[in-house]
């Protein structure tokens, strides 16, 4: 039986890549999403109060009714709706659009404005969607922070001569998400970062990871996907021939999956995932 299981052991593929996703497997980004859209909405609620001001005086001055002073004073949103309709338009977008672009915020701020039933000329439309999207990722980035043992992780993994892959899913162009990792200095460590943006579809699509193989000259027995997001980061990979491995760190679980082949809740438990298959 031993002489068998040493066999069995030797015959195995050995992990020669790593692929990670980002949100909330290296990092945690469920928290301070939602304080920045709360923030935002504030934003949003301040602005449109300055707008539907500025309405009511105009119409004031042209001798509008009364009763186009009601409808205008029901037409202003509390800050409960303006974050309910942009919940209701990112649900509408986030794991069910495969275009990336649709990712962007400024798109999803752009269609609360209008779910909002705000009378907005397209230019101010435009420069309010485009005002929000900049603030929102100028208050996110500085605010992440990785998951203990990311990097030390990451850097053993190296040491090991693994190749590392970031695939993740885009946040409307590939910028956005270059300037997160760098700020939390994940760029230094892996050879390929793969955003959906390059591969055109946005996770779960499985041309991501035909992509990740394509690209780096890998065989999928070779390689390992950790994410968080079963439905999302490894049903597909596990159809690719990847190892799966399901990390928990951000949201514990009892569930299992038959396509996931290890659950870890500390990212570096990765490593002895690695040693499993060397």
């Amino acid at each position: 039986m031993k002489f068998f299981n040493l066999f069995k052991k030797k015959d195995r593929e050995v992990l020669k890549l790593a692929c990670f996703d980002l949100d909330d497997t290296l990092c945690a980004m469920g928290p301070i999403q939602a304080e920045t859209e709360a923030l935002i909405a504030q934003m949003m609620h301040t602005d449109l109060h300055a707008l539907h001001l500025r309405a009511k005086e105009h119409h004031a001055k042209t001798a509008h009714s009364i009763k186009s002073n009601s409808a205008l004073e029901e037409s202003k949103p509390t800050l409960t709706t303006i974050l309910r309709t942009f919940n209701d338009v990112k649900r509408s977008h986030i794991h069910r659009d495969r275009d990336p672009i649709l990712f962007s915020r400024q798109i999803w701020y752009k269609e609360t404005l209008r779910q909002l039933n705000i009378k907005l000329s397209l230019t101010k439309l435009k420069e309010l969607s485009v005002k929000y999207e900049k603030a929102y990722w100028d208050y996110l980035i500085p605010r992440l922070k990785l998951f203990p043992h990311t990097l030390e992780t990451l850097r053993e993994l190296k040491n090991q001569g693994m190749t590392l892959v970031c695939l993740t899913d885009s946040d409307g162009e590939k910028g956005i998400k270059l300037r997160r990792m760098a700020y939390l200095g994940l760029d230094a460590y892996f050879d390929f970062i793969i955003t959906a943006d390059d591969t055109k579809k946005n996770k779960p699509a499985i041309e991501n990871w035909e992509y990740v193989l394509q690209h780096t000259g890998m065989r999928a027995a070779e390689c390992m996907m950790v994410g968080d997001h079963p439905e999302i980061d490894l049903i597909m990979a596990k159809h690719c021939g990847f190892i799966t491995v399901w990390t928990k760190e951000y949201l514990h679980s009892s569930e299992h999956f038959n396509y996931v082949d290890h659950e870890i809740t500390d990212i570096k438990d990765v490593l002895k995932i690695v040693k499993k298959y060397q």
